[in-house]
């Protein structure tokens, strides 16, 4: 160890970080050397971009950022493969990276590469410190960086010459918790706002994954039970409130979608987006909100405000701290003359899913995805989490799960739209919040990037439920070859692939479901189980997904 990387460990533990995750490199023994010496827990996950995943769901679930390690050239390259979800999603994941002595850069040493260059596009600011003082410096700016204003990944470079060398005592702390700050709205945004939503008759709030990550659920619950305005979500925006109140009417838009929050929204005079961005899938391809429609976007994001839709009313500004705002100016009796449509469209969405009822209990064999997903909507706790893949599992889970304690219940890979995301990601939430229970469901394409972390999860003892969704191929891909053009191509595995026995050889119980009938007690079985199980389920491959068609 060095004074260098001594001091950077007791950055990272006086800010909060407990868990740091990364996959060793001789260029920073020093820093492991540290870290061996520290309270901090060091996760090796089985690559840089797996353990740069696991980073990510830590950093959502834990409210710190997650840090990340590995060493330059192939492993800087993987990490940016993994920062990509964090990128995209605004989450606070410091990378470093281990470099070769400045001296001998560029004179094809192993390794050798430009690693700034290669993680640039994944990180709101890079550093290549030329001393040991300037790279403690560098961490602490990292450190603020990723947690100042929008989150984001950032990344310090460190090569072997700066770790070894013995710096000047820092002369600050920073904290790892985020957000950092929390910008009130403008008064006047914040009365004009006011008056809009005491004249509108069909207003809508459109909640996204900033609102969880604000920690305003409970002020948006509040919200909408005050003013009687109806609440729908992006898919990453389910937990921003409990989604078995009258006032809440599913997930928005072309993925996962329920009609009835499709309707709403087309049918608003006012739409009110709280940490939303206005994206394609959740707005359909931009055609679901009236042209005459008033809309007040409120983002600590400048980026978004307005980018989507030109908004009558955007409001730069946490999103917890306008709401509280917004609270404090409607009275209680704002919203009585909506209360007779919350009781319709409560009815109507309630109608919806009672039209799906059939298919989340169905006895079909192969299994119905849908069944698999009925069951984790009784089985896992209220204050549990769902760690979904995209694509073919997350079309399912997006539509019918359901968060009914507000907060982070759900994860999805908004931010990169990446099928290999989610069992890194939930083992960085696990490790998290270890008392939670934790389900991650995958397809069969999804989980084979990153089937080795079955090793992490039994290595680290976590008691990880891990349910596949196993078609023997890429279901969603399929799907739209035969859709748009009548053809497969490269789109089916190998039939007898058993993800059960697979992961009962890296370390986990695993157990092969292929009868509706056993589905139930399996489930409840690896819940309730205090080690990591995997449940391959054998599901029907041509099941059609709830998605709107162009």
């Amino acid at each position: 160890m060095t004074g260098t990387t001594d001091e950077i460990v007791e950055l990272f533990e006086a800010g909060g970080v407990d868990t740091v995750f990364g996959f060793p490199c001789e260029q920073m023994d020093p820093y492991y050397s540290s870290l061996a010496d520290s309270s901090l827990r060091h996760v090796l996950g089985r690559s840089e971009a797996s353990a740069a995943l696991m980073a990510d769901g830590y950093a959502r679930a834990k409210r710190t950022v997650g840090v990340v390690d590995g060493v330059g050239g192939p492993g800087a390259a993987y990490i940016g493969a993994g920062l990509c979800e964090a990128a995209g999603a605004s989450s606070p994941v410091l990378a470093l990276t281990g470099d070769n002595g400045r001296d001998i850069r560029g004179r094809e040493v192993i390794q050798d590469a430009d690693n700034e260059a290669l993680l640039d596009e994944h990180v709101k600011g890079t550093a290549d410190p030329e001393s040991a003082s300037r790279a403690l410096e560098a961490v602490a700016d990292a450190l603020s960086l990723s947690t100042t204003g929008v989150p984001g990944p950032a990344h310090v470079n460190l090569p072997e010459d700066v770790l070894t060398d013995d710096p000047d005592p820092p002369d600050r702390s920073v904290s790892a918790a985020y957000p950092a700050e929390r910008p009130a709205p403008d008064r006047e945004d914040v009365e004009t706002v006011v008056e809009l939503l005491r004249a509108a008759d069909r207003p809508v709030v459109l909640a996204g994954e900033g609102v969880v990550r604000a920690g305003a659920a409970a002020d948006l619950t509040a919200f909408a039970d005050r003013t009687n305005t109806p609440i729908v979500t992006s898919i990453n925006g389910k937990g921003a409130v409990p989604e078995d109140e009258p006032f809440a009417l599913g997930t928005a838009g072309r993925w996962g979608f329920s009609k009835v929050a499709n309707d709403a929204l087309e049918s608003a005079d006012l739409v009110l987006g709280l940490g939303t961005r206005f994206s394609d899938l959740t707005t359909v391809g931009w055609s679901l909100l009236a042209e005459d429609a008033d809309v007040v976007h409120v983002d600590l994001d400048e980026h978004w405000l307005g980018k989507n839709y030109d908004p009558t009313v955007a409001v730069y500004a946490d999103l917890r701290a306008t709401l509280r705002a917004l609270l404090e100016g409607v009275e209680d009796s704002a919203g009585d003359h909506r209360a007779e449509r919350i009781d319709d469209l409560a009815t109507d969405y309630a109608d919806w899913r009672a039209n799906f009822e059939g298919e989340l209990t169905s006895a079909d064999e192969p299994i119905k995805p849908q069944r698999v997903v009925g069951e984790l909507n009784r089985q896992i706790p209220d204050d549990g989490v769902l760690v979904s893949a995209t694509s073919f599992s997350g079309f399912f889970s997006g539509a019918f799960y359901q968060v009914t304690e507000p907060g982070l219940g759900y994860l999805q890979a908004r931010g990169s739209d990446g099928i290999n995301v989610c069992l890194p990601q939930a083992i960085g939430v696990q490790i998290a919040q270890p008392d939670r229970t934790v389900v991650a469901l995958s397809g069969d394409g999804g989980i084979g990037y990153h089937i080795a972390d079955l090793e992490t999860a039994a290595r680290e003892k976590l008691p990880l439920t891990v349910v596949i969704l196993n078609n023997d191929g890429l279901g969603s891909s399929e799907a739209s070859q035969l859709s748009s053009g009548s053809f497969e191509l490269s789109t089916n595995f190998h039939e007898d692939v058993d993800y059960a026995q697979v992961a009962r050889g890296l370390g986990c119980a695993g157990t092969r479901v292929d009868s509706v009938e056993a589905l139930p007690d399996e489930l409840a079985d690896a819940i309730d189980s205090d080690e990591p199980t995997v449940l391959d389920v054998e599901v029907d491959p041509w099941e059609l997904p709830p998605i709107l068609m162009d």
